[in-house]
C-alpha cells in the first residue's frame, strides 16, 4: 500500500468533506441558538468554529502543491495543523451540546480520516531505512 497516494487521496476528498462538516456544524449552531434554551455557549462555539475553519483551510491549501512527495516541510507542516484541527474536531464532536445524533457521525467521520492522514503523513516523514530480511540475518550464522 502507498501512504504517500493515500495520504493525497484523503486530502483530496477532505477539501469536500471539510466544507460540508463546517455547513452542517454552522447550522447547528445557530439552530442551537435558536432553539435551545439558556444556550450560553454561542460565542464560544462560533470562535472555536471559525478557528477550526481557518486552521483547516490552511491545512487544506498547502496540501495543493504539485509533487507533494518530494516536498517533506509541506507533509510535515500539514502534520502539524492536523494535531490542533483533530482537537477542535473532537470538542465539536463529544463535548459541545449535540443536537442531533447527526453530529456524532459527521465528526467520527471527520476524526477517522484525520486520524488516517496523520498515520500517513507520519509513516512518509520517517526516514526510509534498508529493511534486514530474515535470510540476511540466518545466513550469517
Amino acid at each position: 500500500m502507498d501512504l504517500l497516494l493515500t495520504f493525497e487521496i484523503l486530502l483530496y476528498l477532505n477539501i469536500y468533506y471539510f466544507g460540508l462538516y463546517f455547513g452542517m456544524e454552522m447550522l447547528f449552531l445557530f439552530i442551537k441558538f435558536w432553539l435551545v434554551e439558556h444556550y450560553t455557549w454561542f460565542l464560544y462555539d462560533l470562535v472555536l468554529l471559525c478557528i477550526l475553519g481557518g486552521i483547516e483551510s490552511m491545512r487544506l491549501y498547502m496540501s495543493q502543491v504539485e509533487d507533494i512527495g518530494r516536498k517533506m516541510e509541506v507533509i510535515f507542516r500539514i502534520l502539524v495543523f492536523t494535531v490542533p484541527s483533530q482537537y477542535l474536531v473532537a470538542y465539536f464532536t463529544f463535548y459541545q451540546t449535540r443536537l442531533t445524533q447527526l453530529d456524532l457521525v459527521l465528526g467520527l467521520i471527520m476524526l477517522v480520516t484525520q486520524f488516517i492522514q496523520l498515520g500517513c503523513a507520519f509513516a512518509t516523514c520517517l526516514p526510509k531505512y534498508n529493511t534486514i530480511s530474515l535470510r540476511q540475518i540466518l545466513g550469517m550464522c
